[in-house]
């Protein structure tokens, strides 16, 4: 008969005491991973926080820049549970490189530390000042011994006394009557142009209700991104639908539209005459891009009962391929039946006017009836008026100025300037007078009147490199009686010795002196697209913009080359703006 053996009580806690040892180990390995984890993870949860407050840092960076463009960074600045740095280095006048560093939780102990680099830059906004001087419909009156050196496009009557001269080209628009023939303004939605193939080319079509010249067209739009110029046309109808036949055709500016809708007035190279009751199209095209495009305001119930919105992929073939929108987009179209004309002037260049009389020309002219005057060059009698130029800066444009100077804050009631002082990006809500020198550092709105005492400066800080600033005198809703900018004895007005820093004065003001620049004081822009510049006594500028332009005995214009494309610094679009394709984490 066989035993069977059990263990002993030694071997039984022999194993006991090897499993114990097994999970001793597990357990010392499985909490050291934990506590690895764990460092780990705090550790990546600083670095994250450090970068974000890198990126805090580059974010106030910009901010401060367009407060101040000379800001040159910051130090130990607490944000959340940590602080950051900021170090700003000029690459030029308009570019700069921004570090950022974030410390978590201080820089002086850190467990976390973060930086960021990017470039920003002050994309700038563009006007095109083609002429010495350009005038609306208020025309313009020249003094005696009064001169512009450069040409003048008047969409009004030129009347100039004894010895008034223009050393270019004088033109006088074809008399534009003071209403709208034709328009839809209802908006409550948008047709894109040109942001696909099928909408390259977008038509309304319209009836005008008289027979005359169409003299202008103005769209509602907004832009996406950076579109190129908007070509406009005016064609015939084919059927109901837009035909290839082109009666008018001209450009409505990119650098006139914002990022908010607005009417938008386009120039046409030519004024034919439209036929009462007759279907015609305005006809606008863009080059595809589904990242810079134009949005056309249109009306959804498609309730303008003379006409339509229709696209198509390619406009100028026979026979092409419309879609209706179902929508009428918003226009505005005027036509002509106003005389205009040129009297009084000696004219250097040449002359292009519906009538001229008491003048010498020192080149050709163009006009429907003369009476004593000179011609030195060819006389054409021609059939067709030249058609009325838009104004080079849009109310849209105004706008985003003004908007942009109310980044920098808002000064209440009337405020003085005395002595030296820095000011923009700024809106004050009052009245400006400036008793000393005020340097532009951004735009200015004044949402009252402006005035400079005697012998007092209006110049452009040298912090805008080789781009203009702006002081905008506008009070919406009162431009009848506010947004009066007046100019005393021996004023200056100037940029910072860098060319291409214009300083322009802008006023919206409707009155008969929204900008007075009187007894020897200098300017350069100066723009009042409602109301009227008088210049008096001596005094200058380099280039007006205005309805209405009196200029007194012995005034002068100084058209200056550059001003076909001149640039403002925190312009529409032209604050600071991260450089897309910089940003990089600094190991």
């Amino acid at each position: 008969m066989s035993t069977q053996k059990t263990p002993t009580r030694g071997m039984v806690i022999l194993v006991a005491l090897v499993f114990f040892a097994i999970f001793l180990t597990i357990a010392s390995a499985l909490i050291g991973y934990i506590i690895q984890y764990r460092v780990t993870e705090r550790h990546a949860v600083a670095s994250t926080k450090a970068l974000y407050l890198a990126e805090a840092g580059f974010d106030k960076a910009v901010y401060e820049l367009n407060q101040n463009a000379a800001y040159g960074g910051e130090s130990g600045t607490q944000l959340g549970d940590g602080e950051f740095l900021v170090s700003v280095s000029s690459i030029d006048a308009t570019t700069k490189k921004v570090t950022a560093t974030g410390y978590v939780p201080n820089s002086t102990n850190p467990t976390a530390t973060r930086s960021v680099t990017a470039t920003v830059a002050v994309n700038s906004s563009i006007v095109s000042f083609r002429f010495g001087v350009q005038v609306g419909d208020g025309g313009v009156v020249m003094g005696n011994g009064s001169q512009i050196n450069g040409n003048l496009y008047s969409n009004g009557n030129v009347v100039g006394g004894g010895n008034a001269i223009i050393t270019g080209d004088a033109t006088v628009a074809g008399g534009t009557a003071e209403t709208a023939n034709q328009e839809w303004t209802t908006q409550n939605s948008g047709i894109n142009i040109g942001d696909v193939s099928a909408r390259t080319a977008i038509a309304q079509s319209f009836r005008p209700s008289t027979t005359n010249t169409i003299q202008k067209v103005s769209l509602y739009l907004r832009k996406i991104g950076t579109p190129g110029d908007l070509t406009i046309r005016i064609v015939t109808d084919n059927g109901g639908k837009p035909s290839n036949v082109v009666l008018a055709s001209g450009s409505l500016l990119a650098s006139s539209v914002s990022s908010g809708y607005a009417f938008i007035d386009g120039t046409l190279t030519s004024s034919p005459t439209l036929t009462a009751g007759t279907t015609y199209w305005i006809l606008a095209t863009n080059s595809v891009s589904s990242s810079n495009y134009f949005v056309w305001g249109s009306d959804a119930t498609d309730s303008y009962s003379l006409g339509t919105g229709k696209t198509t992929a390619n406009w100028n073939v026979s026979n092409a391929t419309w879609a209706l929108t179902y929508h009428d987009l918003d226009f505005k179209t005027w036509m002509g039946g106003v005389i205009t004309s040129l009297t009084g002037t000696q004219i250097n260049g040449t002359v292009w006017a519906h009538a001229i009389s008491n003048c010498q020309v020192g080149g050709n002219a163009l006009y429907q009836t003369i009476s004593s005057c000179t011609v030195a060059g060819t006389k054409t009698v021609t059939t067709s008026n030249a058609p009325p130029s838009a104004m080079p800066i849009s109310d849209a444009q105004i706008d985003e100025w003004e908007s942009i100077a109310s980044t920098g804050g808002v000064i209440s009631g009337n405020y003085s300037v005395n002595g030296t002082q820095l000011l923009g990006p700024i809106a004050i809500d009052g009245d400006l007078t400036v008793n000393g020198t005020l340097y532009l550092t951004g735009p200015i709105w004044v949402k009252g009147n402006v005035t400079f005492s005697n012998n007092s400066s209006l110049i452009v800080h040298s912090s805008t490199g080789s781009a203009g600033a702006i002081l905008i005198a506008d009070r919406p809703g009162s431009e009848s009686t506010k947004g009066v900018v007046s100019f005393s004895n021996n004023v200056t007005i100037a940029g910072n010795g860098t060319t291409g820093s214009y300083p322009m004065v802008l006023s919206t003001n409707t009155g008969s002196s929204a900008i007075a620049l009187n007894n020897n004081a200098s300017g350069v822009i100066l723009y009042a697209p409602n109301g009227t510049i008088t210049v008096s006594n001596n005094a200058a500028a380099n280039q007006i913009t205005a309805k209405t332009l009196n200029l007194s005995n012995n005034t002068t214009i100084n058209y200056v080359n550059g001003l076909q494309s001149v640039s403002f610094s925190n312009g529409p679009g032209g604050s600071w703006t991260f450089v897309p394709g910089t940003y990089a984490i600094v190991p």
